[in-house]
């Protein structure tokens, strides 16, 4: 009896290449891409779109999405227009 053992090293696989895209709040996100994702009104956080047994899903990586502020400059004051 003999057995036979079939490599796969240096064959292209049948999806190398291939884009995979997640869908989320409505847009198409490349296979990589972070997103802010929005799930019903009230809960939202920082996923990720990876591939998962040649499946596109969304990886949570943060409870929450960040946010950005803005503070007022040290020595700004708001312009007045004359008039």
């Amino acid at each position: 009896m003999s057995i036979v053992f079939l490599t796969t090293l240096g064959l292209p696989s049948a999806f190398a290449g291939q884009e995979c895209e997640c869908l989320g709040n409505g847009k198409r996100i490349k296979e990589g891409g972070v997103v802010c994702l929005q799930i019903g009104s009230s809960q939202r956080y920082l996923a990720r779109c990876e591939r998962n047994l040649n499946n596109t899903s969304w990886k949570k990586i943060s409870d929450s999405c960040p946010t950005a502020q803005m503070s007022p400059s040290a020595g700004t004051t708001a312009a007045q227009i004359p008039g």
